[in-house]
């Protein structure tokens, strides 16, 4: 059950990624048809569904009114928020849209409010606050019935630490969803955000790099029970069933409490050089100005190039 997983330079890492998430989403959002294509993609306003789950029929069955987190969640909206029982009429359900990016990405919404509305007819709720690694502290544990995490986990500075504490928030019973793409990192050359991959090997569902390697099924087999399937463009699929409290050994608030202490000084020190500011600057503009460009064109188009780039790298493997 031990797992060991220091943060060193991963919180930089991670950081380094933000610049071009912020300029991604801001020309996803400027651009009416890369929009459009967005939301027409988007379950927003649906019936909540997910890749191999019934989440809907398990939502219904809750006894009190669900609690769902959508972790990571971007501005993509693509997680449902209404549920329908099988004898009765839908009706909305309680969803928090949670990202650490969430105040750019609140920005973003108020800059293109009016294309939103226009579009739309209503305006997109904002985005909540909060970090997987730390999402225990923002919702506290047994209080989520449903933890929905996709093509993020891999994304963040600690994923396993994230997954522990994802769980730790469900009530006993609730559920913890998982659907990423495959060994993501190492089809993205390890840049930005990509530094873990997330794998289905015979039925295990391993995260891991070139350093670490974390087998999840025997990680959390003390307290939670997991079923790993493959879902559509071979995405890896897990549904992790809290049976138990996570052990006080593998979420160590205390040196949590110490290293942020710590990260936050860093990060005073850091902003206070110009230097490190105008690179944050440039970084920002320089892919500002590329995703202008890339997401001026059509959805359709942009989706058929994303796909010719992946089945070239899939064939110089």
């Amino acid at each position: 059950m031990e797992y060991k997983e220091h943060p060193n330079n991963k919180i930089k890492h991670w950081s380094e990624g933000i610049a071009y998430e912020i300029a991604f989403w801001n020309n996803v959002y400027r651009w009416k048809n890369t929009f459009s294509g967005m939301m027409g993609w988007s379950n927003h306003c649906q019936i909540i569904k997910l890749e191999n789950f019934d989440c809907n029929r398990f939502l219904t069955s809750c006894q009190t009114e669900p609690n769902v987190l959508d972790i990571g969640c971007g501005m993509s909206y693509t997680t449902g928020n209404y549920i329908k029982p099988e004898n009765g009429a839908q009706r909305a359900v309680n969803i928090h849209y949670v990202d650490p990016l969430a105040p750019f990405f609140n920005d973003i919404l108020k800059r293109y409010s009016s294309r939103i509305k226009k579009r739309l007819g209503y305006m997109l709720p904002d985005i909540e606050f909060g970090m997987v690694e730390y999402i225990s502290s923002f919702y506290p544990h047994n209080t989520v019935d449903l933890a929905i995490i996709q093509n993020a986990l891999d994304h963040s500075a600690l994923p396993i630490k994230g997954l522990l504490e994802a769980i730790e928030c469900l009530k006993t019973g609730g559920k913890l969803y998982l659907n990423h793409h495959p060994n993501e990192a190492e089809t993205e050359h390890y840049k930005g955000f990509h530094q873990y991959n997330i794998n289905n090997e015979n039925g295990k569902l391993i995260i891991w790099n070139k350093n670490e390697r974390h087998d999840i099924n025997s990680l959390i087999s003390q307290f939670a029970d997991i079923t790993v399937s493959t879902g559509i463009d071979k995405h890896v699929i897990a549904v992790i069933t809290k049976r138990n409290n996570v052990p006080c050994e593998l979420l160590n608030h205390k040196e949590d409490k110490q290293y942020l202490c710590r990260q936050m000084m860093t990060e005073i020190i850091n902003g206070t050089k110009i230097n490190n500011f105008i690179k944050w600057k440039l970084k920002y503009w320089t892919y500002n100005i590329i995703q202008f460009f890339i997401q001026s064109l059509s959805w359709e188009r942009k989706m058929k190039i994303k796909r010719l780039i992946k089945q070239t790298n899939d064939n110089n493997r």
